[in-house]
């Protein structure tokens, strides 16, 4: 199983997460060689859902380790709010390699002064 880590951002917030990724016997991965990909979406068992609302690249920042990071941009969260769920995989020489999973909460922004609240895209 891979590592489960749970984040908290804010809506249009720039965010970076820092994960350490570990094999199914929660050894961390070694991810020399590897390409480190993730994606943040709603509940992916859930048909009614749509999954993934976006994908990225991650960065390799300690590959003995398993670290790495994510970073999530003002433009990613813009518009949502609630519980995502992500997902966070190697890749090595073509094969998937463990990764890491969890929750991510975005947290309603908060703007001082006027022009509250923000507009909110339709839905």
């Amino acid at each position: 199983m891979p590592n489960v880590v749970a984040f908290d951002v804010y809506q249009g917030e720039d965010r970076t997460l820092t994960v350490a990724a570990r094999n199914n016997s929660n050894a961390p991965m070694g991810l020399t060689g590897a390409t480190i990909s993730f994606r943040v979406g709603k509940n992916p068992y859930r048909l009614c859902d749509s999954w993934p609302i976006f994908t990225k690249a991650g960065t390799i920042t300690d590959s003995d380790d398993g670290l790495f990071t994510g970073a999530i941009s003002a433009t990613d969260t813009q518009y949502m709010a609630g519980d995502y769920s992500y997902q966070a995989w190697g890749t090595i020489s073509g094969q998937l390699a463990g990764g890491a999973g969890g929750r991510v909460r975005v947290r309603d922004y908060i703007q001082a002064g006027s022009g509250w609240p923000p507009e909110q895209p339709a839905r």
